[in-house]
């Protein structure tokens, strides 16, 4: 009997409209969760013999990786990553000059915000509000701290977070004589009346998927710094630096980025702020829970599959990746080539604006198809109520649904008070293979990381791995030509899909993630844990974003039951980081009477 064929319908033929006959596929993911002894013995099979004849095969013909892309025949050619068209003109923005330097760059974004504390897109009050860059650098600037005495004060904040019981795990490294270092020119600046930029003597906190000087860069491992030298900074990491930031360290994170819940075999589990007992997600947890708990005003993400957007809505605070290409992937640990991006996470959208203006541009070494326009910030001083309420918010309804009742009900709250406050649109669609998307994000990132790193970890890195990512790259080394090729043709798919939408909406909004923090389990410290029933609920919203190199961002709307964080998500047209930027701010102040302080909180401003 031969194979039965599945024949995907032409693109061209298929309906992103509201009535589609498209259904929508509820994720049954078929593997059960694993951790400690269990997990051990599973690593074991899946890299034995056993695994390879008959583990791997039923795991992929369970999950519909084989029916999807072995069993099945598309029409359309494979994109090989994202490309775009050039964007639409905005209005309400301003334009930076690529001729400014970065610091220059960072000075215009200033022109974009009201004076210090003001807000003017939002009804609510703040009920608690972290400190921003402008208040480091108003203290600055008054003489009523300087940055020695804030390092010093985050020097003992973290040496705080790390005797607690349990420890925060935020940094996998920091080096207070560096730290101190910077934070002494920084002083040296502001006495004498010139300071580099607002980012100067600022803490900020870099992943340590970034290469950052005097660092090594393990990306969450034990044994990548013995294969890869860090020579320089990242170009991202450069850029903070010639603005003077005070780069505190490098944050903790899921090793090697294979995973959802930021817990780490080797650094600890970084635990969520606003729980510890909570995990802070994954992979840019350490970079989330930084923020979060006070330690700095902004830090460095990298985002492959949702690793920045998900854990800053675990986590209770802005999450930003731009279009992919627009910040420069130079020294960023080579796990994903086509579907990562660099991010920044921010306690406010302000922040999130200073911080994507220092470190947005790209280089010409930089291996991408579509060269980055002028980048555009919105002019958060101006919000118009017309421009506001002329945006088109497209929402796939039983997708948008398919998450927990506290996420659903304060993603609708927010969608509520933003079309009650100034008319917002909401457009119907239908977004056809979310599934298949999901699938073929795994298959494209599998194949990339195993292509990059896969002969250093075979040889120097499968023993001193955790046993979750062990289990993980077992299954990468498995996936073949034919399915890589066919992910791709659904990459083709899903940017022609997007596109569609895009023709009649101005932004794909749904929650961040499906459900909030999940435990920290006790049995998941000492080698990991495989959950990926969990998994896909975090990541059920975020693989646009990745796949087909869509911006997006994460802006906080309230918390669950249980007080953990709810974001909601953000979906823009390619280069359309300005009107994402905008719509986040006006949420944010729409949502900032939800605001609450977290568990752990270090102050560094008092």
């Amino acid at each position: 009997m031969g194979i039965k064929w599945l024949e995907y319908t032409p693109v061209e033929r298929m309906s992103t409209k509201e009535d589609s006959d498209v259904e929508y596929l509820y994720v049954e993911v078929k593997a059960p969760r694993m951790a400690g002894l269990t997990l051990k013995c599973f690593t074991w099979m899946m890299e034995s013999t056993i695994g390879t004849f008959f583990l791997k095969p039923k795991l992929k013909r369970d999950n519909l990786i084989t029916k999807t892309f072995v069993q099945s025949r598309y029409d359309e050619p494979p994109m090989f990553q994202p490309h775009f068209s050039l964007p639409e003109p905005e209005d309400g923005v301003l334009t930076l000059d690529s001729s400014l330097s970065v610091p220059g760059r960072v000075a215009r974004s200033l022109d974009c915000l009201g004076s210090l504390h003001e807000r003017k897109a939002g009804d609510g009050a703040y009920v608690f509000r972290h400190w921003t860059i402008r208040d480091y650098t108003h203290a600055y600037k008054s003489g009523r701290l300087m940055p020695t005495q804030v390092a010093e004060r985050f020097l003992s904040a973290v040496d705080e977070s790390i005797k607690g019981q349990p420890g925060m795990s935020i940094f996998i490294a920091y080096n207070p004589r560096d730290i101190l270092r910077q934070a002494e020119e920084s002083t040296s600046r502001y006495k004498q009346g010139k300071p580099l930029s607002v980012l100067d003597g600022v803490p900020i906190a870099v992943k340590d998927e970034l290469d950052c000087l005097p660092y090594d860069t393990t990306g969450g491992t034990k044994w990548m710094s013995k294969v890869r030298d860090v020579k320089e900074d990242a170009a991202c990491v450069s850029k903070l630096r010639a603005c003077g930031a005070m780069l505190v360290g490098k944050t903790n994170m899921h090793e090697l980025g294979q995973g959802t819940t930021g817990i780490n075999p080797h650094y600890g589990a970084t635990r969520n702020p606003y729980n510890k007992a909570k995990a802070s997600g994954g992979s840019s947890g350490g970079s989330a829970a930084a923020v979060a708990c006070g330690l700095c005003p902004a830090a460095l993400g990298v985002d492959g599959g949702g690793s920045v957007r998900m854990p800053a809505a675990l986590c209770g605070i802005v999450g930003l990746k731009g279009t992919f290409g627009r910040i420069s992937s130079h020294g960023v640990l080579p796990l994903n080539w086509t579907v990562g991006s660099v991010g920044v996470l921010a306690a406010t959208v302000e922040d999130t604006l200073i911080m994507y203006a220092a470190v947005q541009g790209h280089l010409s070494s930089d291996r991408i198809v579509s060269i980055p326009p002028q980048v555009t910030l919105p002019q958060l001083n101006r919000i118009e109520n017309e421009a506001i309420g002329g945006l088109k918010l497209a929402k796939y309804t039983e997708w948008f649904d398919d998450s927990d009742p506290d996420v659903k009900d304060r993603c609708y709250a927010a969608l509520s008070k933003l079309q009650k406050r100034y008319g917002c649109k909401t457009v119907e669609v239908t977004i056809p293979e979310l599934e298949e998307m999901r699938l073929a994000h795994f298959v494209t990132i599998g194949c990339e990381c195993y292509s990059s790193i896969g002969i250093q970890y075979e040889n120097v890195g499968v023993t001193a791995t955790g046993a979750d990512i062990r289990v993980g790259f077992a299954l990468y080394k498995s996936f073949t030509n034919t399915e890589y090729l066919s992910a791709q043709r659904m990459r083709y798919r899903q940017m022609y899909y997007h596109m569609e939408i895009f023709k009649n909406a101005d932004v794909i909004v749904t929650p961040t993630t499906a459900a909030t923090a999940p435990s920290i389990s006790l049995d998941a410290l000492e080698c990991g844990e495989l959950n990926y029933v969990y998994g896909a609920k975090l990541m059920r919203y975020q693989i646009a974003g990745n796949f087909i190199g869509l911006p997006a961002i994460s802006v906080p709307v309230g918390f669950d039951q249980a007080g953990m964080p709810i974001g909601i998500q953000l979906i823009g047209k390619p280069w359309s980081e300005a009107t994402l930027l905008r719509l986040a701010y006006v949420i944010e102040g729409l949502c900032a009477a939800e605001s609450r302080r977290p568990e752990v909180l270090f102050d560094l401003l008092l």
